[in-house]
């Protein structure tokens, strides 16, 4: 209990001194998809994992998509006790807790700063966020979607080839993935709070690449599959046509010492120094051989 303290005591301070970093950390990252996945307005989009904060659901929506969030958690814009008694009920006290501090402490000034990048005001009528398992989409008829997006969420799902499945079958002939999974492998994969900027703020006390040496700071505030990108190349392979896989950030360049290297002689470089990858990719057609 008192290790679990402790790390939210780390993230409520990391989240107060970055919380609007993140919002221009991801309005970037929406923009950036923009470029590459062309215009989304009238498109039907499905957000795996939208999060308590469902920001990219948010912004889709915002510039004119049908778009749905998902998530394994109960996630809804509205305010009020009754939200906070659903997701006990739902998910437990833990996940109450940690929603209400977001709510209290950190979702005005993010939404606010997330406002303040957008050409277009945030759009809040309407907004479409369910609490969907993603590994079944089951409340979903099949080729209902256009374009599935999703922002280092397939690193915490534990069934890839289930969730994988089921995407293809909910996504239309033609549709397009653009699924960012934060890299196992990288600097801050393990995701540990204090590795969350590397470069700029490198950790005093937890080694760099901890998770895949001692792992001796195993505390971390969400599970992780662990699957390396190979996993990832070979499993999306298996249902979708890849059209771009796309390495996305590189950190940790000058922490990557020699000593490191030979201690991690399993994991190439380039495996050790990108932070993640984007999957763009359309649906394979016809049965797949499992």
């Amino acid at each position: 209990m008192l290790k679990k303290l402790r790390l939210y005591w780390s993230m409520l301070n990391y989240g107060l001194a970055h919380n609007r970093d993140f919002a221009h950390e991801h309005h970037w990252f929406f923009r950036d998809m923009l470029e590459r996945v062309g215009d989304v307005h009238g498109r039907r989009v499905i957000d795996i994992g939208c999060g308590k904060s469902f920001w990219l659901t948010l912004l889709l929506h915002s510039a004119g998509a049908v778009v749905t969030g998902v998530d394994t958690e109960l996630v809804t814009a509205k305010h009020g006790p009754g939200k906070y008694l659903a997701i006990l009920k739902e998910n437990g006290l833990e996940r109450a807790l940690r929603t209400l501090c977001w709510d209290l402490l950190f979702a005005r000034p993010y939404y606010k700063e997330l406002a303040g990048l957008c050409t277009e005001p945030l759009r809040w009528d309407r907004l479409d966020v369910r609490c969907v398992s993603a590994i079944t989409l089951d409340e979903f008829p099949d080729a209902t979607f256009d374009l599935a997006v999703s922002h280092e969420v397939f690193e915490h799902i534990a069934d890839i080839p289930a969730t994988l499945r089921a995407l293809r079958r909910v996504l239309k002939p033609d549709a397009l993935t653009y699924i960012y999974i934060h890299n196992f492998t990288s600097l801050s994969g393990g995701h540990h709070i204090a590795w969350k900027y590397p470069d700029t703020e490198p950790s005093a006390t937890v080694p760099p690449w901890d998770h895949l040496r001692g792992n001796l700071y195993p505390d971390i505030p969400s599970w992780i599959n662990r699957m390396r990108e190979r996993d990832y190349r070979r499993e999306f392979g298996k249902y979708f046509e890849i059209v771009e896989w796309i390495p996305y950030g590189r950190e940790g360049e000058s922490l990557l010492t020699p000593e490191i290297r030979r201690e991690l002689p399993d994991y190439s470089e380039d495996e050790l120094l990108t932070k993640g990858f984007i999957v763009k990719a359309r649906p394979r057609q016809g049965t797949i051989e499992s």
